[in-house]
Parts: C-alpha cells; structure tokens; sequence
C-alpha cells in the first residue's frame, strides 16, 4: 500500500498490476457458475475515457483496449452487452455530494464512441448502483441471465456497488481484475480485495475467454 491521497490519478492497469492482483485475490470459481451470462458495461462515458474532460482516467487505454477484445468476444458469443450511462443534476443527492453536475444532455456523459456499439441495452442511472431506480434487473430477469460480468468505470464505486447489489440479488458476479478502472491502483485493490472475498469470481478477461471456449 502507498501514502498518495485517495485522489491521486496514475496509469496502472499494466501487467505487473493484473500480475499482482492476480497472486494475490484471484477467486475463480468460473466452473460452478451458470454460463447464462450477462456483461454489464458501468459509465464508458467520456467524461472518464476521453482525455480532454476533467475526471479523465489514465488507464482508460489500456481499459478501452481490454474491452474492445473482450467485447467482440462476447458479440461473437451472442452475450448481451448492457451499458450503463451516469446523470446527476442539483438537487441531487450526488449532485451534492461531488459538488458537480453531469448532465445527460452533456457531451461528457455520451457513451465513448468506440464502444457504444457493442450495447444491447443502454441503461440510465443517477447513483452509483446501476440497479437503484433503473430496469436494469428487469433487462437480466427477461434474458433469463444468471450470472453477470462487471466491467467499466470506476472500480471501487460504480462497479463495486452494482456488483454488491447483484450479489445480494442472487446473480452471480464475475469481477475482472482488468475489466474495470478507476483513479489508481490502492482504490482498485481495495475493491478486489474485499470484493473477492465475498461476492465474485475475480478473474482476468482472458481467462473469463478460456472458461467460455
């Protein structure tokens, strides 16, 4: 663990760090897992991936380049994409919180253009749990889904809500150690660490591939 503040940005999704994570929390438990799958793609938006926005992430490369792979896989597969678009507004409760606003009519809140096509469904939400008020559960009872992917933007808030609140909906979870990204790697450990403990297989996408094939 490093002494940098919370809100430190670097680009850490590298090999060493998959490596790392991988010693140290990977939890596969794929084979007991139903393969009626679902992937669920958390904020792709460009207020995250695309350089020129304010909370811009420096490991969205190396994330948009993992999920273009991973994603014409699952086309290919015929597994459903369902993305998931972030909006606050005053007088939100996030709103006030991050002291922010992110419009949805907002170019900063479009789903990045490179993976908006792999979306079979497009969900909009207002908090960090992509089931909180949304049809998103309704979307994965309706395709019979029984097992969800967890993928996008950030780890240890969007993506480690909705995979708590998935779990506890009684899907399984499968949390990709390099399917998500957030402002650097002790955010991103801190999510693995307790997410693989007690709710999600926390693989690497290719192994999620491996398993599949």
């Amino acid at each position: 663990m490093t002494d940098f503040p919370l809100m430190h940005r670097e680009d850490y999704l590298n090999g060493e760090f998959v490596e790392r994570m991988k010693r140290y929390y990977r939890r596969e438990k794929l084979e007991s897992m139903p393969k009626k799958l679902a992937v669920i793609g958390i904020d792709l938006q460009k207020i995250f991936l695309d350089s020129k926005f304010h909370a811009y992430l420096p490991s969205s490369p190396r994330l948009i380049e993992n999920l273009l792979m991973f994603y014409e896989f699952a086309k290919g597969e015929k597994i459903p994409v369902i993305l998931t678009r972030h909006c606050h507004e005053f007088p939100e409760h996030m709103a006030r919180w991050w002291n922010s606003e992110m419009p949805c009519e907002s170019e900063a809140t479009e789903i990045h253009p490179g993976l908006m096509e792999f979306g079979d469904f497009l969900v909009e939400k207002r908090t960090y749990d992509a089931f909180h008020g949304t049809n998103l559960d309704g979307i994965l009872r309706n395709l019979n889904v029984e097992t969800v992917i967890i993928t996008g933007v950030m780890t240890h808030l969007c993506c480690e809500t909705t995979a708590r609140n998935a779990f506890v909906r009684g899907y399984n979870v499968i949390f990709p150690i390099d399917g998500t990204i957030t402002q650097n790697s002790e955010l991103h450990e801190g999510t693995l660490r307790a997410i693989s403990h007690g709710f999600a297989a926390v693989p690497t996408l290719r192994e999620i591939i491996e398993w599949l094939r």
